[in-house]
């Protein structure tokens, strides 16, 4: 059982006693060193949840992403500069024993891409990946128009298409991780994560 999700910082005491009776027993925290220090998990964390800091971008790259072209070219940034990253992610879901919560920030793009490669892994169709991936700006329409009204005006434009999860972005991922990496567990596998976890990991997604 995977969940998707933001951060957590704004979970109330009932919503992480919600979040425990659903069965999660391990949070994993995608965001970078500096996102957590400037706005740390509040300490009154479930009792018998797991959390684990995972930063899928460190706080180099997470300065450096605004150079990348276009939202896919960092995304492929993210995928090619910190292989290790998601080799820790991914084995931190093998090795959890019930329900895994796994967010960033937005819970978008970070775990976008762990959530696109997890389903990969348990053999969902690449048109059921995209449409999951764009069932992103549906949940969240409300919060994009909160970021992009605190935007500067002419910058609000780009920032929309930033912001967008469109299926071709996804796919474009899937596609490089098969056409560089070999796919999904050639990837988890170059990044040092042993075939047996990786095919434990297969088996519990199935």
């Amino acid at each position: 059982m995977l969940i998707r999700s933001d951060h957590l910082g704004h979970l109330t005491e009932p919503g992480r006693e919600a979040m425990q009776a659903y069965g999660v027993a391990t949070v994993i925290d995608l965001r970078s060193p500096g996102e957590v220090s400037r706005d740390p998990v509040p300490p009154s964390r479930s009792e018998g949840v797991r959390y684990v800091h995972a930063p899928l971008i460190d706080d180099a790259n997470m300065n450096n992403i605004g150079d990348a072209g276009n939202m896919l070219e960092r995304y492929l940034m993210i995928v090619d500069k910190r292989p290790e990253a998601f080799r820790d992610v991914f084995q931190q879901v093998a090795d959890a024993e019930r329900g895994v919560l796994f967010h960033c920030f937005a819970g978008k793009d970070r775990t976008g891409l762990v959530a696109a490669m997890l389903l990969e892994l348990a053999g969902v169709a690449h048109e059921d990946i995209a449409a999951d991936y764009a069932e992103t700006d549906r949940q969240l329409a409300r919060q994009y128009e909160v970021w992009i009204g605190e935007a500067d005006p002419d910058k609000r434009a780009a920032f929309r298409d930033e912001l967008r999860c469109p299926p071709d972005r996804i796919l474009g991922v899937l596609d490089h991780l098969q056409q560089k990496w070999g796919g999904v567990e050639g990837y988890l596998e170059a990044s040092g994560m042993i075939p047996a976890d990786i095919d434990r990991l297969g088996t519990k997604l199935a």
